[in-house]
């Protein structure tokens, strides 16, 4: 049986910088529709903002510009508070029995150390900003026969094609990608081909061909340099693929940039500082007015410079700073921030600079649109982590030989968004575990605990041997 590789065309295209998709001519005929199309146009145009190409128009011959990119700081600034440390996740026992407590801490553990493993914290940061930057981040999760382990692979979101439901956008009934691989990578990723395909054994080994996955619940397709490789059932049962779109629409499968409305205001900053720029340039090298001189031979411009004018004639240097022309423009470029800042959603304060000494409320307060716009996005990632997670726990069921008794239900665990004080957050949690309205466990998980089971384990030890004066640690 031929079990799906891993295989991703750009891991993460916020940070290569290169154009998203595939090669066009590796589509199928009719596969994408206009609205596809439109969409990784969409995709192109946002992540050449975000790298920096910012100006409409070529330069002339000798111009200077200058592109300070606000785009690329506000969006990673953005991912930072989203995920501060890494999310954590609590495992959901199907019945509230000390056996399905049991099952579903030890489940926890492991969900946990696969995570780790996998090194997904990381993964998920630049996929945060990955779908602040286009709208949209894929992940496609297989099972490594190889490493007998999950596999979480990004994916350029160009290379996929959604079919969704005719009753549901954001139900998708199946999803098509299509990506490139050498004769090499062919028959390193599919070795099962050799006996089934000949001609693909021949294929040349730097030479590109394209590579068409199609995945429905029920059944998977794979092609390679336009022959039909394998059809058969679906190895998982469900489609290996997720999408975490950015906003989107309520009719739409996909999500928008968050840079849509900062395009022609970041262009517009660009354009005031590299005026500012340009006239500060030539205040440090000024220009000399001749009047009522015919021409400049003998008049040598330099320091010490002695010039004999004819009578009647004067001369001056001009100040482009005079009259204020500059703190017009200094005013106009405050204003440009400011309306930054707003439609970004990310106070000034973020940056650390809030110009004024603020208590904790007031500080909460002042960047109170940050925190809305992160709570956003952690309810968009939260449906995908409960999604990947449920993935992960059944490859490891099914394939990793892991008895979980079907658990697949999890709860993410958030970082605080906001810098806390732990001494004031410990005395909650003693004052809430003290009047019985939170357990330890939740109380540990609270203040950041990696494994609240093993915690409580030496807890309880503490109390065996008389090292701990509490009585019930476990309550």
């Amino acid at each position: 049986m031929l079990v799906a590789g891993p295989w991703t065309d750009s891991p993460s295209l916020a940070h290569s910088g290169t154009p998203s998709g595939p090669d066009p001519s590796f589509w199928p005929t009719g596969l994408r529709t206009p609205a596809d199309e439109a969409r990784c146009a969409g995709y192109d145009a946002a992540l050449a903002f975000y790298t920096g190409d910012q100006w409409r128009e070529r330069p002339r011959r000798g111009e200077s510009r200058l592109v300070l990119n606000y785009a690329r700081a506000l969006i990673r600034k953005t991912a930072s508070y989203v995920f501060p440390a890494p999310a954590s996740f609590s495992v959901l026992p199907d019945a509230d029995t000390p056996a399905q407590t049991d099952l579903a801490n030890a489940t926890e553990r492991l969900l946990m150390t696969t995570i780790a493993a996998l090194d997904l914290p990381q993964l998920d940061v630049a996929l945060a900003i990955d779908a602040a930057v286009l709208g949209d981040a894929a992940i496609k999760v297989t099972w490594d026969v190889a490493r007998g382990r999950p596999c979480v692979a990004a994916v350029d979101p160009a290379s996929l094609v959604a079919q969704s439901a005719p009753d549901n956008p954001r139900t998708v009934d199946a999803i098509v990608h299509t990506y490139g691989l050498t004769g090499d990578q062919v028959r390193h990723l599919f070795p099962e081909l050799a006996g089934i395909e000949r001609e693909l054994t021949a294929l040349a080994a730097a030479q590109v061909y394209p590579v068409v996955e199609h995945w429905t619940a029920a059944r998977w397709r794979l092609t390679i340099a336009g022959q039909l490789v394998h059809d058969g059932d679906n190895p998982y049962g469900w489609i290996p693929y997720l999408v975490a779109a950015s906003n989107p629409r309520p009719f739409s499968f996909w999500g928008q940039s968050d840079l849509i409305d900062l395009i022609d205001l970041c262009r517009e900053i660009n354009r005031r500082m590299t005026v500012l720029s340009r006239i500060l340039e030539l205040s440090g090298a000024p220009i000399a007015v001749l009047e009522n001189v015919d021409g400049s031979d003998g008049i040598a411009v330099g320091p010490g410079a002695k010039w004999e004018l004819p009578e009647g004639a004067k001369a001056y240097l001009l100040d482009l700073l005079q009259g204020g022309g500059t703190e017009v423009h200094l005013a106009y470029v405050e204003q440009l921030f400011r309306a930054l800042h707003d439609l970004s959603e990310t106070p000034r304060t973020a940056f650390g600079d809030s110009g004024r000494d603020l208590s904790g409320a007031a500080l909460e307060v002042e960047i109170q649109p940050l925190i809305q716009k992160v709570g956003r996005t952690r309810r968009m990632w939260d449906g995908v982590f409960t999604r990947r997670n449920a993935m992960l726990l059944d490859l490891l069921e099914r394939f990793g030989g892991h008895d979980l008794q079907g658990l697949r239900r999890t709860a993410t665990i958030w970082p605080a968004v906001l810098p806390s004080d732990t001494a004031a957050a410990v005395r909650n949690a003693v004052a809430l575990v003290g009047s019985g309205i939170q357990s330890r466990r939740s109380a540990i998980v609270a203040l950041g605990g990696d494994d609240p089971d093993a915690e409580l384990a030496r807890l309880l030890e503490e109390a065996r041997a008389g090292m701990t004066p509490r009585k019930d640690p476990v309550r």
